[in-house]
Protein backbone atom coordinates (compact mmCIF):
# COMPACT_ATOMS: atom_id res chain seq x y z
CA UNK A 1 0.00 0.00 0.00
CA UNK A 2 1.51 3.69 -1.11
CA UNK A 3 0.19 6.74 0.05
CA UNK A 4 1.08 9.94 -1.54
CA UNK A 5 1.93 12.83 -0.18
CA UNK A 6 4.01 15.47 -1.11
CA UNK A 7 6.81 15.07 1.84
CA UNK A 8 9.13 17.73 0.45
CA UNK A 9 7.02 20.37 0.46
CA UNK A 10 5.95 19.87 4.20
CA UNK A 11 9.13 20.32 5.42
CA UNK A 12 8.88 23.73 6.97
CA UNK A 13 5.09 22.60 8.81
CA UNK A 14 7.22 19.61 10.03
CA UNK A 15 10.26 21.81 11.05
CA UNK A 16 7.22 23.78 12.98
CA UNK A 17 5.81 20.79 14.96
CA UNK A 18 8.89 19.32 15.98
CA UNK A 19 10.11 22.85 17.39
CA UNK A 20 6.93 23.40 19.05
CA UNK A 21 7.58 20.42 20.81
CA UNK A 22 10.70 20.71 21.52
CA UNK A 23 10.11 24.32 22.85
CA UNK A 24 7.40 23.07 24.81
CA UNK A 25 9.06 20.45 26.53
CA UNK A 26 12.45 22.88 27.28
CA UNK A 27 10.43 25.34 29.09
CA UNK A 28 8.21 22.61 31.08
CA UNK A 29 10.93 21.06 31.93
CA UNK A 30 12.74 24.48 32.74
CA UNK A 31 9.57 25.37 35.14
CA UNK A 32 9.52 21.92 36.70
CA UNK A 33 13.02 22.05 37.22
CA UNK A 34 12.65 24.79 39.74
CA UNK A 35 8.95 24.33 41.16
CA UNK A 36 9.03 20.58 40.68
CA UNK A 37 12.03 18.90 41.86
CA UNK A 38 13.19 18.01 38.67
CA UNK A 39 13.54 18.18 35.07
CA UNK A 40 11.32 15.10 34.46
CA UNK A 41 9.24 13.47 37.06
CA UNK A 42 11.12 10.89 38.52
CA UNK A 43 10.00 7.52 39.10
CA UNK A 44 10.20 6.22 42.90
CA UNK A 45 13.47 3.51 41.53
CA UNK A 46 15.13 7.48 40.50
CA UNK A 47 13.79 9.81 42.57
CA UNK A 48 15.19 10.93 45.95
CA UNK A 49 14.45 8.50 48.91
CA UNK A 50 14.48 7.51 52.01
CA UNK A 51 15.12 4.17 52.92
CA UNK A 52 15.44 1.36 55.70
CA UNK A 53 18.35 -0.84 55.32
CA UNK A 54 17.87 -4.11 57.08
CA UNK A 55 21.67 -6.12 57.58
CA UNK A 56 21.76 -9.47 58.32
CA UNK A 57 23.74 -12.24 59.31
CA UNK A 58 23.20 -15.57 57.53
CA UNK A 59 23.47 -17.69 61.19
CA UNK A 60 21.23 -15.81 62.48
CA UNK A 61 18.60 -16.02 59.56
CA UNK A 62 19.67 -18.77 56.97
CA UNK A 63 15.76 -18.48 55.89
CA UNK A 64 15.88 -14.79 54.53
CA UNK A 65 11.74 -15.25 54.13
CA UNK A 66 11.63 -14.75 58.31
CA UNK A 67 13.69 -11.58 57.88
CA UNK A 68 11.24 -10.38 55.15
CA UNK A 69 8.05 -11.34 57.00
CA UNK A 70 9.32 -9.17 59.67
CA UNK A 71 9.89 -6.32 57.51
CA UNK A 72 6.65 -6.69 56.00
CA UNK A 73 4.68 -6.56 59.04
CA UNK A 74 6.60 -3.70 60.62
CA UNK A 75 5.79 -1.41 57.39
CA UNK A 76 2.14 -2.72 57.19
CA UNK A 77 1.29 -1.86 60.91
CA UNK A 78 3.01 1.70 60.76
CA UNK A 79 0.88 2.08 56.73
CA UNK A 80 4.14 2.05 55.20
CA UNK A 81 4.64 1.17 51.52
CA UNK A 82 7.79 0.83 50.07
CA UNK A 83 7.94 2.25 46.09
CA UNK A 84 9.95 -0.49 44.94
CA UNK A 85 10.84 -4.43 45.73
CA UNK A 86 13.41 -4.27 48.24
CA UNK A 87 16.99 -4.44 46.59
CA UNK A 88 19.20 -7.20 47.71
CA UNK A 89 22.38 -7.40 48.29
CA UNK A 90 25.14 -9.90 49.47
CA UNK A 91 27.86 -9.40 52.43
CA UNK A 92 31.43 -11.05 53.38
CA UNK A 93 28.86 -12.20 56.67
CA UNK A 94 25.23 -12.54 55.21
CA UNK A 95 23.50 -9.54 53.19
CA UNK A 96 21.14 -6.79 52.97
CA UNK A 97 17.31 -5.46 51.99
CA UNK A 98 16.94 -1.77 51.21
CA UNK A 99 13.69 -0.70 51.26
CA UNK A 100 13.19 2.50 49.91
CA UNK A 101 10.16 4.81 50.77
CA UNK A 102 9.72 8.60 49.02
CA UNK A 103 11.08 11.89 51.08
CA UNK A 104 7.72 12.86 52.14
CA UNK A 105 7.26 9.84 54.49
CA UNK A 106 6.74 10.59 57.78
CA UNK A 107 10.22 10.08 59.78
CA UNK A 108 8.79 9.00 63.28
CA UNK A 109 6.46 6.22 61.40
CA UNK A 110 10.02 5.09 59.87
CA UNK A 111 11.83 5.18 63.22
CA UNK A 112 8.70 3.43 64.64
CA UNK A 113 9.19 0.55 62.01
CA UNK A 114 12.76 0.19 62.38
CA UNK A 115 12.54 -0.18 66.12
CA UNK A 116 9.91 -3.00 65.17
CA UNK A 117 12.06 -4.76 62.99
CA UNK A 118 14.94 -4.26 65.37
CA UNK A 119 12.80 -5.26 68.53
CA UNK A 120 11.24 -8.62 66.69
CA UNK A 121 14.72 -9.45 65.44
CA UNK A 122 16.10 -9.70 68.68
CA UNK A 123 13.21 -11.67 69.94
CA UNK A 124 13.98 -14.03 67.23
CA UNK A 125 17.20 -14.38 68.37
CA UNK A 126 16.74 -14.09 72.41
CA UNK A 127 17.40 -11.16 74.11
CA UNK A 128 19.90 -12.28 75.97
CA UNK A 129 22.37 -13.25 72.91
CA UNK A 130 25.13 -10.56 72.56
CA UNK A 131 25.90 -12.15 68.97
CA UNK A 132 23.28 -10.35 67.41
CA UNK A 133 24.39 -8.52 64.72
CA UNK A 134 21.31 -8.38 62.29
CA UNK A 135 19.94 -5.12 62.63
CA UNK A 136 17.94 -2.11 60.48
CA UNK A 137 18.71 1.56 60.15
CA UNK A 138 17.10 4.58 58.56
CA UNK A 139 18.94 6.95 55.92
CA UNK A 140 18.25 9.43 53.80
CA UNK A 141 20.15 9.19 50.25
CA UNK A 142 20.03 11.02 46.73
CA UNK A 143 19.51 9.35 43.77
CA UNK A 144 22.13 12.02 42.30
CA UNK A 145 19.76 13.68 39.53
CA UNK A 146 17.81 10.62 39.33
CA UNK A 147 20.54 8.33 38.58
CA UNK A 148 23.44 9.80 37.22
CA UNK A 149 24.93 6.73 36.12
CA UNK A 150 22.36 5.12 34.59
CA UNK A 151 21.57 8.59 32.70
CA UNK A 152 25.51 8.22 31.50
CA UNK A 153 25.88 4.43 30.30
CA UNK A 154 22.43 5.38 28.80
CA UNK A 155 23.83 8.40 26.96
CA UNK A 156 27.18 5.77 25.96
CA UNK A 157 25.17 3.54 24.53
CA UNK A 158 22.97 6.24 22.47
CA UNK A 159 26.18 7.53 21.22
CA UNK A 160 27.89 4.17 20.09
CA UNK A 161 24.53 3.38 18.32
CA UNK A 162 24.46 6.90 16.43
CA UNK A 163 28.07 6.84 15.19
CA UNK A 164 27.88 3.05 14.15
CA UNK A 165 24.73 4.02 12.52
CA UNK A 166 26.45 6.94 10.59
CA UNK A 167 29.42 5.01 9.43
CA UNK A 168 27.46 2.12 8.11
CA UNK A 169 24.97 4.62 6.02
CA UNK A 170 28.41 6.35 4.86
CA UNK A 171 29.52 3.16 3.77
CA UNK A 172 26.42 1.18 2.11
CA UNK A 173 24.51 4.31 1.09
CA UNK A 174 26.57 7.90 0.49
CA UNK A 175 27.19 10.87 3.03
CA UNK A 176 23.69 12.94 2.64
CA UNK A 177 22.09 9.99 3.41
CA UNK A 178 24.19 9.32 6.51
CA UNK A 179 23.75 13.16 8.20
CA UNK A 180 20.14 12.66 7.16
CA UNK A 181 19.87 9.23 9.10
CA UNK A 182 21.85 10.98 12.17
CA UNK A 183 19.54 13.88 12.29
CA UNK A 184 16.83 11.28 12.02
CA UNK A 185 18.47 9.76 15.28
CA UNK A 186 19.02 13.18 17.04
CA UNK A 187 15.54 14.51 16.76
CA UNK A 188 13.50 11.46 17.21
CA UNK A 189 15.73 11.20 20.70
CA UNK A 190 14.89 15.00 21.48
CA UNK A 191 11.44 14.56 20.56
CA UNK A 192 11.26 11.50 23.29
CA UNK A 193 12.85 13.68 26.05
CA UNK A 194 10.82 16.53 25.34
CA UNK A 195 7.25 14.53 25.37
CA UNK A 196 8.69 12.83 28.71
CA UNK A 197 9.24 16.15 30.73
CA UNK A 198 6.03 17.42 28.81
CA UNK A 199 3.81 14.92 30.15
CA UNK A 200 5.65 14.64 33.32
CA UNK A 201 5.61 10.80 32.48
CA UNK A 202 7.26 8.75 35.50
CA UNK A 203 11.10 8.78 34.35
CA UNK A 204 12.41 5.29 35.81
CA UNK A 205 15.19 2.67 34.40
CA UNK A 206 11.96 1.72 31.64
CA UNK A 207 12.37 5.56 30.31
CA UNK A 208 16.22 4.94 29.19
CA UNK A 209 15.44 1.80 27.90
CA UNK A 210 13.09 3.09 25.66
CA UNK A 211 15.26 5.99 24.72
CA UNK A 212 17.53 3.65 23.62
CA UNK A 213 15.24 1.63 21.80
CA UNK A 214 13.87 5.04 20.05
CA UNK A 215 17.34 5.62 18.52
CA UNK A 216 17.15 1.48 17.52
CA UNK A 217 13.88 2.02 15.95
CA UNK A 218 14.78 5.08 13.73
CA UNK A 219 17.98 3.51 12.37
CA UNK A 220 15.82 0.56 11.10
CA UNK A 221 13.38 2.99 9.85
CA UNK A 222 15.76 5.20 8.32
CA UNK A 223 16.92 2.05 6.57
CA UNK A 224 13.52 1.10 4.92
CA UNK A 225 13.72 4.83 3.45
CA UNK A 226 16.97 5.18 2.09
CA UNK A 227 16.60 1.49 0.69
CA UNK A 228 14.05 2.82 -1.37
CA UNK A 229 16.18 6.12 -2.06
CA UNK A 230 18.87 3.66 -3.36
CA UNK A 231 16.94 1.61 -5.49
CA UNK A 232 15.02 4.74 -7.25
CA UNK A 233 18.13 6.56 -7.91
CA UNK A 234 19.50 3.30 -9.72
CA UNK A 235 16.19 3.26 -11.56
CA UNK A 236 16.67 4.51 -15.27
CA UNK A 237 13.06 5.46 -15.58
CA UNK A 238 13.82 7.93 -12.77
CA UNK A 239 16.66 10.02 -13.73
CA UNK A 240 14.53 12.68 -14.60
CA UNK A 241 12.87 13.03 -11.61
CA UNK A 242 13.97 16.33 -9.27
CA UNK A 243 15.53 15.86 -5.95
CA UNK A 244 12.33 16.19 -3.89
CA UNK A 245 10.19 14.20 -6.42
CA UNK A 246 12.76 11.48 -6.06
CA UNK A 247 12.13 11.70 -1.70
CA UNK A 248 8.68 12.13 -2.21
CA UNK A 249 8.17 8.98 -4.63
CA UNK A 250 10.67 6.59 -1.73
CA UNK A 251 8.68 8.12 1.42
CA UNK A 252 5.62 7.15 -0.11
CA UNK A 253 6.74 3.38 -0.88
CA UNK A 254 8.32 3.28 2.52
CA UNK A 255 5.51 5.01 4.48
CA UNK A 256 3.25 2.22 5.59
CA UNK A 257 6.34 0.07 5.98
CA UNK A 258 8.11 2.21 8.92
CA UNK A 259 4.44 3.13 10.34
CA UNK A 260 3.22 -0.75 10.44
CA UNK A 261 6.89 -1.46 12.10
CA UNK A 262 7.05 1.43 14.62
CA UNK A 263 3.39 0.16 15.86
CA UNK A 264 4.49 -3.66 16.04
CA UNK A 265 7.06 -2.82 18.20
CA UNK A 266 4.69 -0.70 20.80
CA UNK A 267 2.79 -3.62 20.39
CA UNK A 268 5.49 -6.26 21.11
CA UNK A 269 6.39 -3.80 24.09
CA UNK A 270 3.08 -3.47 24.76
CA UNK A 271 2.59 -7.71 25.40
CA UNK A 272 5.86 -7.98 27.12
CA UNK A 273 5.06 -5.46 29.87
CA UNK A 274 1.59 -7.01 29.80
CA UNK A 275 3.33 -10.15 30.91
CA UNK A 276 5.69 -8.92 33.43
CA UNK A 277 2.76 -6.96 35.09
CA UNK A 278 1.17 -10.83 35.15
CA UNK A 279 3.60 -12.24 36.93
CA UNK A 280 4.35 -9.53 39.32
CA UNK A 281 0.60 -9.32 39.64
CA UNK A 282 0.65 -5.80 39.47
CA UNK A 283 -0.58 -3.40 36.33
CA UNK A 284 0.12 -0.66 38.73
CA UNK A 285 3.56 -1.14 37.80
CA UNK A 286 3.44 -0.98 34.02
CA UNK A 287 1.82 2.02 33.54
CA UNK A 288 4.87 4.00 32.98
CA UNK A 289 6.92 1.79 31.09
CA UNK A 290 3.68 1.94 28.66
CA UNK A 291 3.25 5.36 28.48
CA UNK A 292 7.19 5.81 27.60
CA UNK A 293 6.74 2.73 25.32
CA UNK A 294 4.13 4.74 23.85
CA UNK A 295 5.86 7.92 23.44
CA UNK A 296 9.09 6.07 21.68
CA UNK A 297 6.55 4.98 19.11
CA UNK A 298 4.98 7.51 18.31
CA UNK A 299 8.18 9.83 17.83
CA UNK A 300 9.44 7.24 15.83
CA UNK A 301 6.94 6.66 13.49
CA UNK A 302 6.33 10.51 12.97
CA UNK A 303 10.14 11.20 12.94
CA UNK A 304 11.19 8.12 10.25
CA UNK A 305 8.02 8.18 7.89
CA UNK A 306 7.23 12.16 7.68
CA UNK A 307 10.45 14.58 9.29
CA UNK A 308 13.12 12.61 7.64
CA UNK A 309 12.29 12.16 4.37
CA UNK A 310 10.62 16.06 4.32
CA UNK A 311 14.29 16.94 5.35
CA UNK A 312 16.31 14.48 3.37
CA UNK A 313 15.23 16.19 0.56
CA UNK A 314 17.40 18.68 1.24
CA UNK A 315 20.42 17.49 1.45
CA UNK A 316 20.18 15.46 -1.32
CA UNK A 317 19.65 18.88 -3.45
CA UNK A 318 22.42 20.34 -1.84
CA UNK A 319 24.60 16.94 -2.73
CA UNK A 320 22.94 17.13 -6.38
CA UNK A 321 23.61 20.88 -6.47
CA UNK A 322 27.30 20.08 -5.44
CA UNK A 323 28.17 17.53 -7.51
CA UNK A 324 26.78 19.41 -10.81
CA UNK A 325 28.55 21.91 -9.60
CA UNK A 326 32.09 20.04 -9.10
CA UNK A 327 31.66 18.53 -12.73
CA UNK A 328 31.15 21.33 -14.50
CA UNK A 329 34.85 22.66 -12.83
CA UNK A 330 35.96 19.15 -14.03
CA UNK A 331 34.82 19.71 -17.66
CA UNK A 332 35.69 23.45 -17.75
CA UNK A 333 39.24 22.28 -16.07
CA UNK A 334 39.70 19.74 -19.29
CA UNK A 335 38.39 21.71 -21.89
CA UNK A 336 41.20 24.70 -20.99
Amino acid sequence: MKTKFGFSSKMHLFIIVSSVILAIGLAVGIICQFVAGGFFNYGGEKADYKCIKVTYQTVEFGDEADLLEICDKAFADQGLSPVSTPAHGVTSIGGEYIYKFGTGVDDKKLNDAKDAINSEIRKAMGEENELVVSISALHSDFSVGGGVVDFNMTAVVISVIVVLHFIYFLIRYRLTMALAAVTADLHNLALYVALLAMTRIPVATSALAFAVMTVLVTVIGTSFFFDRMRKNCKNEDNRKLTAFELCDKSANESFMLNIVFACSMAVVALLMLVFMAISAMSLIAILAPVMCAFVCFVCCAYGTALFTPSVYSRYKQMGDEYKASHTRKTKERTSK
